[in-house]
This record gives C-alpha cells, structure tokens and sequence, in this order.
C-alpha cells in the first residue's frame, strides 16, 4: 500500500514539475532499483532471477498486485506527460518492456522493504 501512495505522489510531483516522460520514467525505476538493491543481500534478490512459482508463493497475490498497480501508474503517467498515440509495434514493445520491468525488477520490492524493516525492528 505503501508503494502505491509513494507512486501517486511521485507522479503528482512530475506533473506539477511537468518533468520529461522519460526523465520521470527513469528517476522512479532508476530510484527503486537503488534501494532495491541496497536492501537485498544477493544479486539475484536484485533481479529476481529465482523461478517464478517460488517467487509467488513468497510474495502473495495482493503485494503483487499492489507493485503492478504503482508500475501502471508510472505508465499512465508518463503516457499523459507527452502524450502520443502509439502505433500497434510501439504498444507491443512496451508491453514486452513492462512484463520485463515488472518481473525481473519490480515484483519483490515490497519483500525488500518488509525485510528490511524486519531486520531493523530486531535491531
């Protein structure tokens, strides 16, 4: 739930900014990706380059929705910052690119941060 509010603040931000759609883009998954990766201990927590059942079963059905919704939005947001109808080749190459984000990035990165704060209330 998290994740979804800090992605509806980010793109509010970018509009007020009225930033570049690839320069907003970039900064979000760029910037999860950091924090991502200083939050996990292995590479391949990073990337997610375990099997896709094993992934499942440790993330659940509404922490993976909740990380598809805040990746959508940046979507939808960065489509209404320059906004451009897409021709059929263009919506497949970015539906291709959004699976790929989705799985090997984005999908686990509220497994990172509930971790991290399991770690940290130990502490």
């Amino acid at each position: 739930m998290y994740l979804v509010l800090f992605t509806i603040i980010y793109c509010v931000i970018t509009q007020i900014f009225n930033l570049n759609y690839a320069l907003s883009f970039g900064i979000y998954l760029i910037g999860l990706s950091i924090v991502k990766g200083f939050l996990s201990k292995e590479l391949t927590d990073v990337f997610n380059f375990k099997k896709t059942s094993y992934m499942y079963e440790i993330i659940g059905l509404k922490d993976s929705f909740m990380e598809i919704i805040a990746l959508m939005l940046i979507y939808i947001n960065t489509y209404l910052i320059d906004y451009e109808s897409l021709s059929a080749f263009e919506f497949i190459i970015t539906f291709f690119i959004f699976i790929l984000v989705y799985r090997f990035l984005f999908w686990g990165i509220l497994l990172r941060f509930k971790a991290f704060t399991i770690e940290s209330s130990k502490s």
